[in-house]
Formats: C-alpha cells, sequence, structure tokens
C-alpha cells in the first residue's frame, strides 16, 4: 500500500455516509473486529472479516484468506406502562459467520463471498404483560446474508467492490404468524489506502422478503469511515453511519414507523507486537423510532456502545475475540392495537433495550 499526498476528495465523500444501528435491536455486528470496535471497521481492510462491510478491501491482499466467526447476542427489553415494568423474556442468539476470499494473479481483481447474520430478533411478551387482556406474542427471527463479491483495482491506490445480497429467514415467528422466505439485494463499496490514512463508502440497497403473508423489508444504508494510522502500531477509525429504516416492515406487524437514523462510531487499535493487537470502541447511535413505532415488536431508542477485543497471532493461524455492551436511554411511544387482537390496544408507555454481544473467529491467509 503506497503513500499518497492528497485523499482528500473521497475522505469527504467517505464522510457523507454510514452503517447499520444496532441500537435498532434488529441489526447485529457481522464480524468480531466491528464488536470490538464499535463498528468503526468499514475502512480497515486488514481483518479477513472485512469483506463482510467492504468487499473493495479485499483485492489489495495475495492469494486466499478465509476466516470462520461465532457471535452471541443476549438482548434485554423493558415496557413501562401503567401498570408498571415488565420484561420481555428474551434468549441467547448464535450468529456464525463465514468469510474467504481470492486474488486472482494475473489479474487486478479479486473475488470472495461472505456468509453473516446482520439481523437478529428473540423476545417473548408473556399473556397479560403488556395489559391484563393481551395475548402471548413471540418475536423470533434470524436472517442469513450470502453475499457474493468482486473487487478491482481501478488505480494502484483505489479499489471497487460489487456484490450480491441474499437474504434468508430462519426461524421467523411473530405474534401468530410463522414467516420464513428470501429476497435479494446488492452492494456498492470503493476503498481508498495509503501508507498513513484509508478511506472508504459502502451502500447495500433495501431489500423486501415475502414471508407469513406479509413482508420482512430490509433497510437501505451506507457505511463510511476515515481510518488514520499514527504509528505503525497505533491507528484511529472514525466513521458516521447512516441507515434507512424508514421502509422497515415484519409480518403480523406491518410498518415499524421508524425513520432513518445517524450513527458515530470511533475505533482504536494497538499492536503490542506482529502477534498481539488490543482493539476498542465506543459508538452512538440515533433513535429510528417516531411517537408511533411498534415498541412489542423490537424496542428501538437511541443508544451508546462500548466494546473490547483482542487480536493473536499464532503461527499462520489468528485469533480474534471481543465483547461489547449497548445501553439505551427510555423512548415513549403512543398507544399501539395488536392486528388480530379484538381491538387490544398496548398502553402508551416507554422502552428501553440493551445487549450483550461477544464473539470469537480463527482466520488464516495462504
Amino acid at each position: 500500500m503506497r503513500r499518497s499526498t492528497a485523499p482528500f476528495l473521497l475522505a469527504i465523500l467517505a464522510l457523507s455516509g454510514s452503517a447499520p444501528a444496532w441500537a435498532a435491536g434488529f441489526a447485529t455486528p457481522t464480524s468480531v473486529t466491528a464488536l470490538s470496535e464499535g463498528g468503526a471497521t468499514v475502512a480497515d481492510g486488514q481483518p479477513v472479516s472485512s469483506l463482510g462491510d467492504n468487499p473493495a478491501a479485499m483485492v489489495f491482499f495475495p492469494g486466499n484468506r478465509a476466516a470462520l466467526e461465532v457471535l452471541a447476542q443476549r438482548p434485554s427489553y423493558n415496557y413501562a406502562g401503567p401498570g408498571g415494568s415488565i420484561g420481555a423474556q428474551t434468549q441467547t442468539s448464535i450468529l456464525p459467520n463465514l468469510f474467504y476470499s481470492h486474488r486472482f494473479s494475473a489479474l487486478p481483481l479479486s473475488a470472495g463471498v461472505a456468509i453473516t447474520s446482520p439481523y437478529s430478533i428473540r423476545d417473548t411478551w408473556a399473556p397479560g404483560a403488556l395489559g391484563s387482556n393481551s395475548p402471548y406474542l413471540k418475536n423470533s427471527l434470524r436472517v442469513l446474508d450470502i453475499s457474493p463479491s468482486v473487487a478491482y483495482l481501478l488505480l494502484p491506490d483505489l479499489s471497487v467492490g460489487v456484490g450480491l445480497d441474499y437474504y434468508q429467514t430462519l426461524g421467523g415467528h411473530f405474534g401468530p404468524v410463522s414467516a420464513n422466505g428470501g429476497g435479494v439485494g446488492g452492494n456498492f463499496s470503493l476503498f481508498y489506502t495509503t501508507e498513513t490514512l484509508n478511506a472508504a463508502l459502502s451502500y447495500r440497497s433495501p431489500a423486501s422478503i415475502s414471508a407469513g403473508g406479509g413482508h420482512l423489508d430490509l433497510p437501505g444504508r451506507v457505511q463510511a469511515g476515515l481510518r488514520y494510522r499514527w504509528t505503525k502500531a497505533f491507528a484511529t477509525e472514525l466513521d458516521v453511519d447512516w441507515t434507512d429504516w424508514s421502509n422497515a416492515q415484519l409480518p403480523y406487524y406491518g410498518s415499524l414507523h421508524w425513520k432513518s437514523s445517524l450513527a458515530y462510531r470511533l475505533g482504536l487499535s494497538y499492536h503490542l507486537n506482529q502477534d498481539l493487537a488490543l482493539r476498542a470502541g465506543i459508538a452512538h447511535e440515533g433513535n429510528p423510532s417516531r411517537s408511533d413505532a411498534v415498541g412489542v415488536a423490537i424496542p428501538a431508542t437511541s443508544s451508546n456502545l462500548a466494546g473490547f477485543g483482542l487480536g493473536i497471532g499464532l503461527g499462520p493461524w489468528h485469533y480474534d475475540i471481543a465483547a461489547a455492551y449497548a445501553f439505551s436511554g427510555s423512548t415513549g411511544l403512543s398507544a399501539y392495537t395488536l392486528p388480530g387482537s379484538g381491538g387490544f390496544s398496548v398502553a402508551p408507555g416507554s422502552y428501553k433495550a440493551s445487549a450483550f454481544t461477544f464473539g470469537a473467529g480463527i482466520s488464516r491467509s495462504f
């Protein structure tokens, strides 16, 4: 990666964009490195898992690279209404991710695939929890994203990536409705690198999945960031993220009545030596809820996130571990009438959400 004197045009472009808002209680981190650095990794092409955030970066690395990662996330949701405060029953979600890329030796071209779990819901409201006549509500879903992509080196310091996103829902269940199906989207990315500065921009299109007689509509989003290497050992990254939740909807509930939101992320990495790296990150994510949002489906609030992680090299293998905690304030929502409930309305109240996530991964270049 060569030094360049003026990447300012791309840097300005990068600061106008963004990544998924974990605060929504729906989107999840898709790599261990992102988990440890508060999601500020779209301009960090070094980890193999960067393929999931920005496919354009893979063309800068020779040969083959592969990684297997597993994230475990435990959310917590709370509703406070006229009858007091109650928490939803939640479960831990296990989210495996797989990454592979190959750089063609005779061409300025790479091909790869990322299999990630970018969205997850696991909450249940017991009968009577939301009011004396409220029904049993189970909300369960994991979305699998199978994303093949290619990256091409336009200039010695600049690459472009394009890819397909095939989404498949697993274990979909909302209220009385079982909901599984598939849908297609696409992605586009740019990656610029010098000896000291990386700049990146990544766009993923909206996607609609027909499931359970309704639709699961996923948001369009932009991810962007600048990563600066102060020394060979120490680097920081700033990302500004935007996610268009305005089209978000679920089977049974219909539109979630959300709006687009911004997130600001800061990631740090420090290499103690060539085999040990420390990572940390913080993020603030805006509230996507409007006042009439469907809080009983997915409580969405503004939140703050802190993460920490380690990267460990042992011979040809590299291991990563990370943990992060996201916690929110409360958001007040108006009354909501449950579909098909004979007119039962959840009273106006406030919602809180939080999540603890742990991740571990193994990768190798060969």
